[in-house]
C-alpha cells in the first residue's frame, strides 16, 4: 500500500469510491509537481530553489477535485503527514 493511501485511512480521508482515487492521483501528482518545484497561483517566490507545502499550496494544488462526500480536513491531514514523512527520507 501507498503511504498516502495508509495516511487516508488513518485520518479518514475516504470519500465514495468514485472520489478517493481521484483523490490519490491529485495528491501523487501534486507531490511530484512540489518535487520539480513547479509553481501554483499561491506560490509566493518563483525564484525559490524548493516551494513548501503550505496549507494554502496544498488546499490551491488539490482545489479541482471537489466533491459532496466531505471528507476533505481528512485529506488535507492525510496529504501533510505523508509529505512530511517522504521530505524527511
Amino acid at each position: 500500500m501507498h503511504p498516502l493511501q495508509q495516511a487516508f485511512i488513518d485520518h479518514d480521508g475516504f470519500q465514495c469510491g468514485y472520489c478517493t482515487p481521484g483523490q490519490i492521483c491529485s495528491a501523487v501528482g501534486m507531490a511530484s509537481e512540489l518535487r520539480r518545484c513547479v509553481p501554483s497561483q499561491v506560490t509566493s517566490d518563483l525564484s525559490a530553489p524548493s516551494i513548501a507545502l503550505s496549507h494554502d499550496e496544498l488546499r490551491e494544488r488539490m482545489s479541482g477535485n471537489l466533491c459532496r462526500c466531505g471528507a476533505y480536513n481528512g485529506i488535507v491531514a492525510a496529504i501533510a503527514e505523508t509529505h512530511a514523512q517522504e521530505t524527511l527520507s
